[in-house]
């Protein structure tokens, strides 16, 4: 929920998430089943389409030797979509480095792109995030290159998360989701629950922070 900071325990966010599991607990589970809710509803109604004249976020994803896994092939070829329907269309592909990779998530993702003959001016780079969170702050920056809409295009089951993040720093953004509809199985199910476990921490960070005025906390989130 919250990104670590470099060479320091990450005290907020351990707080944060013992607080999340007795919000949890008090609420009976019924805080959790909310979230729950809202991640499967959106996975389940999103479009996989967008306007035109967009700025596409890209959120990376760890990758395997170097290269994107499935999922997050699956984001970039909605991007590469978005950008052959329309020559005004940008994109920013976020993500640094994570795990043993050599490359940025944000580099692999480029390269995958320019195979399919995309310009290199309309695709921008924001290489130092390491989650969710750090992908959306970070991308703001990039927001003064063209005065777009912003598309966020994620996998289906992380489109909720995303949202919820990217509304937390101010931003008005819609959703594309990268497979054309929700195909549920036993993995999804549990990449869904996983996601309301992430959301209900980062929403129990959010508002303790704003209740208790802690600056450092509120620096991070909003």
């Amino acid at each position: 929920m919250l990104p670590k900071q470099e060479n320091k325990i990450d005290i907020d966010g351990y707080a944060m998430l013992l607080l999340s599991t007795l919000v949890v607990i008090a609420t009976a589970g019924l805080s959790y089943v909310l979230c729950l809710r809202k991640i499967f509803l959106t996975a389940k109604n999103e479009t996989h389409y967008c306007d035109n004249d967009v700025m596409v976020f890209v959120l990376g994803k760890k990758l395997q030797k170097n290269k994107p896994d499935y999922e997050y092939v699956q984001r970039l070829k909605r991007a590469n979509a978005i950008l052959n329907e329309d020559d005004d269309s940008q994109v920013i592909i976020l993500g640094g480095k994570t795990g043993d990779a050599i490359i940025t998530e944000a580099h692999a993702g480029k390269d995958f792109l320019e195979k399919f003959e995309i310009d290199p001016l309309r695709i921008h780079l924001e290489q130092t995030s390491r989650n969710t969170l750090e992908n959306i702050r970070n991308a703001i920056s990039f927001l003064k290159i063209e005065n777009k809409k912003i598309v966020i295009v994620s996998n289906r089951y992380h489109l909720a998360r995303a949202k919820q993040m990217a509304n937390g720093f101010g931003l008005e953004v819609e959703l594309c989701a990268a497979e054309e509809k929700l195909s549920m199985d036993l993995l999804l199910m549990v990449k869904l629950m996983t996601e309301a476990l992430h959301v209900h921490w980062y929403l129990t960070g959010k508002y303790w922070a704003r209740i208790t005025n802690n600056k450092n906390m509120l620096s991070r989130i909003s």
